[in-house]
């Protein structure tokens, strides 16, 4: 304990050059802390808008929709879907289970034609809670709702009727006409450019699915417990029915996801690591100016593994008062920006996966321990040298320095 309290002592004595150096800590470790939140909020905005808007926590769907994914196959029908629905509803740590029906069209209104995406779903209760992203007129059990961008483009508005044709699961062709109810806004880029929703009666309607679904999504109420969702829902399907997590769906995206995580850590530790050398160079000149008070007190018994600790509690110790104020500065504004997000729309223009362009940083208390955890040890490791220099004094050589 009097060692710590001799390494404070010393680390007040010059005031200044103490100051400057937890400053570079205080610097590197605020960086560190608003990056590591940024970092992460981008990536869980990258996950949760999969789940929510493609994937769910767990999707079922035939094997040959699976094949066929990317051209949205609407042949490939779940035909049990709703007593299967039922069944996983009463699953513990099941939240809700939604059927959707996706299918590619061209829409057209004049001499106006773009590529959309439909989407058939529950208007009222999908997870997707259409109702409150509408920003022109209002949900209603029928009609069609159009992302704000693409209504844009096609120039039109509520109350105008649209004719939607598409290829059917019988493999011909139909199209029925329905007024525009609504014109939402998710902040998603693919969602308000190129999708529209209706509801599930007149996406079957339209695609003369007179019973099932092609897709049902189903979403836990926690992760953790997805995969023995999993594990049970797979004994309930039938021959030629898939079942696949959010990992499996993802792919090499997820395995993206969760190895940068631990990448963006090592270039946190270099962050640190560079704003060290401030620290390597107050400790040496340290050692410098103190060689024959460190010469005195070896000769009065104190020993190498005293000299060399003692050091290593200075720069700690500047290490720590710079890392917690600069961690704390950067967790504060990671918070206030968590509140209040920033709209990156002009980053994510041509981007097709379906992502919020509304980014959170995380404002998680981790990211601050973390962050003073990691530049504490960080600048205590970077300090070994001139602590080992300091140890390794002789008391007669260092009495003789001056």
């Amino acid at each position: 304990m009097w060692l710590l309290k001799f390494a404070f002592r010393n680390v007040l004595r010059n005031k200044k050059r103490s100051r400057l150096t937890a400053i570079a800590i205080f610097v590197a470790a605020m960086v560190v802390a608003i990056a590591m939140g940024w970092v992460d909020g981008l990536f869980q905005v990258i996950f949760e808008s999969h789940i929510k808007y493609q994937t769910g926590n767990i999707r079922i769907t035939t094997e040959n929709f699976v094949k066929r994914e990317k051209f949205s196959p609407v042949d490939e029908i779940l035909y049990n879907s709703e007593s299967l629905s039922e069944k996983i509803k009463t699953i513990p740590g099941v939240s809700s289970v939604e059927e959707r029906i996706r299918f590619g069209i061209i829409l057209g209104n004049g001499d106006k034609t773009v590529f959309a995406f439909g989407v058939g779903i529950d208007l009222f209760k999908s997870i997707l809670n259409i109702k409150e992203k509408i920003i022109d007129g209002k949900i209603e059990d029928e009609g069609i709702y159009i992302g704000k961008n693409l209504a844009k483009k096609l120039n039109i508005k509520i109350g105008e009727d649209i004719l939607i044709a598409s290829r059917t699961s019988e493999g011909g062709l139909n199209g029925i006409k329905l007024p525009v109810k609504g014109i939402f806004q998710f902040n998603v880029i693919t969602f308000d450019d190129q999708f529209f929703f209706v509801s599930l009666k007149d996406a079957k309607r339209l695609l003369k699915i007179p019973e099932g679904t092609t897709e049902l999504l189903v979403y836990t109420k926690d992760y953790k417990t997805a995969g023995k969702v999993l594990g049970t829902i797979k004994s309930l399907l039938s021959e030629g029915e898939k079942v696949m997590d959010v990992k499996e769906q993802l792919g090499s995206l997820y395995d993206f996801v969760e190895i940068g995580k631990y990448v963006y850590y090592f270039f946190y530790a270099i962050i640190v690591f560079l704003a060290t050398f401030v620290v390597i160079n107050t400790m040496m000149m340290a050692v410098f100016e103190r060689t024959r008070e460190i010469g005195t007190l070896k000769a009065m018994g104190l020993t190498d593994r005293e000299v060399f600790i003692n050091f290593i509690y200075e720069g700690a110790i500047l290490g720590a008062s710079g890392a917690t104020a600069g961690g704390v500065v950067g967790f504060l504004a990671n918070l206030i920006l968590n509140k209040t997000g920033v709209n990156f729309d002009f980053a994510f223009q041509g981007i097709s996966m379906p992502m919020e362009y509304i980014i959170r940083p995380t404002a998680d208390i981790y990211v601050l321990i973390v962050t003073i955890i990691m530049s504490t040890l960080l600048t205590a490791i970077s300090t070994i040298f001139p602590a080992r220099r300091a140890g390794k004094l002789m008391p007669a050589e260092a009495l003789r320095r001056f």
